[in-house]
């Protein structure tokens, strides 16, 4: 297929093809810029993005920056706003065409669709978050012309094809012939892809806009104009054709010059307009006047240097001067003028890894690929205007140590019992994790909301202010200006969504948000969640739930103290209704059917632990009215299995002697049921409910042992797997002791029940062998 024109001498015009953020693309524009001497330049760009221009141009913005979009969406679509990104890094072609512009002083100009239009929201798909404006450009690695060339070239994919055909003439003069090859390519690229395609993703539509603003700005100006587009795009641009400007809708959405982050600039990371590790680009775009001559020496020699700050061993200096010469050699002998990104990763790969390389994850190429991303974060003017919300969360995390000039992801350990602003710090990590910013995540430390692990004294976050955050912050900011605004506005919100999603009746789910707000530090503003969780209590149906709810109000309330629950009135309240609500459902447990028995056993021990825990922690509930509704369920012809399950509850709670127990055990197991389950089961709802009944009240194991010894082979076989169910509580410890207790009982030596079996050397080292070779088995095949 034929490139389109560079230039159309009719109308004074250049059509320069490029491919976004490509270095050698933006050093031949600012070559044929200061050759064409334009007295306008038109930019690919949302026509309602022209007034950041100037914050773009601004000599304080350093990249990476990017425009994002803030717009309503669709009543249907789940979300409130959809967000969208226009980003610039240092070697952008956009960016240094506006910067050109400016610095020349000829007016630059956007000529896409308004970022508000539904064709640069292709589909309709509202809810796959934020994406970029910027066009998809996935072509350019995919696709069978890509593919036939990659394989013609010797190149494994679309990505080595590019670098080998374009970025390596980054310092070539002749930027009318590096442009109209990319013209070629992409008219070829194009060439694959079919009409309908192009106006299911908006396209020609987007075309039709680009062509109506050219034709626009070249009847207002006078002399040569400069049209700088994705390569895609060319070939359709050259045609005036007779296209009406679509104009932006006043008050249709917002938008805001915020920082941007390289990784978010990655094509590896989903971005599918970018290139794959865009700080490696980065380091060839500082490297263009030398032709890149140097670049293996300054990328080898700098990830060595990075090393030495890692767990990862660092090279010598003699490796360190093979892989540069190794990455000399493939770039020449691939008939390259300097090494590409794959040369610079295939030396590293062969220098630096003397073993064999496994088929998993190895973690010195995954600090290799982090590192050629860049985690730098761009600025931009005071001018930008942040809004409120933003620059109160940036003063914030200034001020509890962390660090946010960059987008590298740290681990920050907090003594949240012991310094106050620890604490502080714990408190915004967690409210910065409920409003979705994704500032950080909690790998370890004390859970109050599941009693586990109250012993330690430190909690550890990873954390990483990535432009994602920023961007969270300025949806936010249009209902709020400070965090706990905002927080408020994301409780309410997720109450809401409750409800909608038929979880309004769950208290729990009402509890998960009281607690989240309450390690973020709301304080008396979470008692506002609390109105909710209290009507879902009262019309939660489930036993279970109701018991799950109130074990963790219980724990909440312990742990009061961190979590700044200062006045506990309400919380007691609710605990006291979701009590006598317990007790009400608890008789109901008689009527429960077959396939829910289990489930009620499980409810039942709970229940037993919440006790336990009320008792422990002086909550206000009255355990004395559980006596009475127990001994109502124990009036009603219970299912043996719930039956042994109150039995022992009794029993644990003083309210009958042991020697009720042994009379019921001993009827259950003497009992002439047709199936052995049901000889059984009342054993199995004893267990399940206080095992610790086996020691304390030994009529149980002499009861048993007298039906095992009393069986016949037949009948003990047909026992055998009901006794293992019933017994299915006792973990290993306990199962060794019962063995014990057994033996004893019927005069054999304990210390025979365990056979300790030798294994050979040989034995192990063979079986090692064969696991690590069934593991690797499975990584390769991806089960692993």
């Amino acid at each position: 297929m034929e490139a389109p024109p560079l230039h159309d001498p009719a109308r004074d015009l250049w059509i320069v093809p490029i491919r976004h953020h490509s270095p050698a693309c933006a050093a031949h524009l600012e070559r044929l810029l200061a050759a064409v001497g334009p007295k306008a330049v038109l930019i690919e760009g949302p026509l309602d993005f022209e007034p950041l221009i100037e914050q773009v141009c601004d000599p304080r913005t350093r990249a990476p920056v990017a425009i994002v979009a803030l717009r309503d969406a669709a009543k249907d679509s789940g979300n409130r706003r959809v967000v969208s990104y226009f980003p610039f890094c240092s070697h952008s072609p956009e960016l240094i065409a506006l910067q050109t512009a400016a610095a020349s002083g000829i007016p630059a100009r956007l000529i896409d669709l308004p970022s508000t239009d539904p064709a640069m929201m292709p589909g309709g798909d509202e809810d796959t978050g934020a994406r970029s404006l910027i066009g998809d450009e996935t072509p350019f690695d995919v696709g069978d012309y890509v593919t036939a060339l990659a394989r013609e070239l010797g190149c494994r994919d679309g990505n080595e094809v590019w670098d080998q055909l374009f970025e390596s003439r980054i310092a070539e003069p002749d930027w009318a012939r590096f442009f109209a090859d990319v013209g070629q390519y992409c008219a070829c690229i194009r060439g694959a892809v079919s009409s309908d395609a192009m106006t299911r993703d908006g396209t020609l539509a987007r075309e039709a806009q680009m062509r109506a603003l050219i034709a626009r700005h070249r009847a207002a100006t006078e002399g040569p104009i400069v049209v700088l587009v994705g390569g895609f795009h060319a070939a359709a641009l050259i045609d005036p054709g007779r296209d009406k400007v679509v104009e932006p809708k006043p008050g249709a959405g917002r938008s805001y010059l915020v920082r941007y982050g390289m990784r978010q600039l990655d094509a590896l990371a989903g971005y599918s307009a970018g290139l794959a590790l865009p700080g490696f680009y980065e380091r060839l775009w500082q490297a263009r006047e030398t032709g890149g001559k140097a670049l293996a020496l300054d990328l080898i020699t700098g990830f060595a240097a990075h090393l030495r700050g890692t767990d990862l061993a660092a090279p010598s200096l003699p490796v360190v001067l093979n892989a540069v010469e190794q990455a000399e050699r493939l770039a020449a002998l691939r008939g390259r003028p300097f090494p590409a990104r794959d040369d610079i990763i295939d030396a590293v790969r062969s220098s630096f890894i003397k073993d064999e390389i496994p088929v998993g994850e190895v973690p010195l190429l995954a600090e290799l690929r982090a590192w050629l991303t860049g985690s730098a974060i761009g600025d931009v003017p005071p001018s930008a205007g942040s809004p409120p919300l933003v620059e109160a969360v940036r003063d914030s995390a200034r001020a509890l140590g962390f660090t946010i000039a960059d987008g590298e992801r740290r681990t920050r350990e907090l003594d949240i019992y012991r310094k106050p602003r620890h604490r502080e710090a714990s408190r915004l990590c967690h409210a910065m994790a409920l409003i979705g910013s994704d500032f950080a995540q909690r790998t370890a430390g004390p859970d109050f909301r599941n009693d586990a692990g109250l012993d330690r004294l430190h909690e550890i976050w990873s954390v990483c202010w990535s432009p994602n955050v920023e961007t969270r912050l300025i949806e936010l900011s249009e209902v709020a200006d400070t965090l706990t605004e905002a927080l408020a506005a994301v409780l309410a919100e997720k109450l809401a969504k409750l409800s909608q999603q038929g979880r309004g009746r769950s208290a729990i789910a009402a509890i998960d948000l009281y607690a989240a707000a309450c390690r973020a530090g709301l304080g008396e503003a979470a008692d506002a969640v609390l109105d909710a969780v209290e009507r879902h209590v009262l019309d939660d149906p489930e036993l279970a739930s109701l018991i799950a709810a109130l074990t963790d109000l219980v724990l909440l309330r312990r742990s009061r103290e961190v979590l700044a629950i200062a006045d506990t009135a309400t919380l007691d309240r609710i605990m006291a209704a979701a009590w006598r609500r317990i007790l009400v459902l608890l008789p109901e447990l008689a009527y429960c059917g077959e396939d829910q028995l289990r489930p009620a056993i499980a409810a039942l021990a709970d229940l037993r632990g919440l006790i336990e825990l009320a008792r422990s922690s002086g909550a206000p509930l009255d355990l004395a009215l559980f006596d009475e509704a127990l001994a109502r369920l124990g009036e009603a012809e219970l299912d043996p299995m719930l039956a042994g399950a109150v039995t022992a509850f009794a029993l644990t709670g003083g309210q009958i002697a042991p020697a009720a127990l042994e009379q019921r055990l001993r009827g259950e197991l003497a009992s002439g049921y047709v199936e052995p389950a049901d000889r059984l089961a009342f054993l199995g709802g004893v267990v399940a409910i206080a095992r610790e009944l086996l020691w304390t009240t030994p009529v149980i194991i002499t009861a048993l042992n007298d039906v095992v010894a009393g069986a016949s082979e037949e009948a003990f076989v047909a026992l055998l797997p009901h006794l293992r169910l019933a017994l299915m509580p006792l973990d290993p410890r306990e199962t060794d002791r019962l063995a014990s207790e057994v033996a004893d009982l019927i005069g054999a030596d304990p210390n025979r029940l365990a056979v300790l079996v030798a294994l050979p050397e040989d034995d192990f080292a063979a079986n090692l062998a064969l696991d690590r070779e069934l593991h690797a088995i499975l990584v390769r095949d991806g089960l692993a």
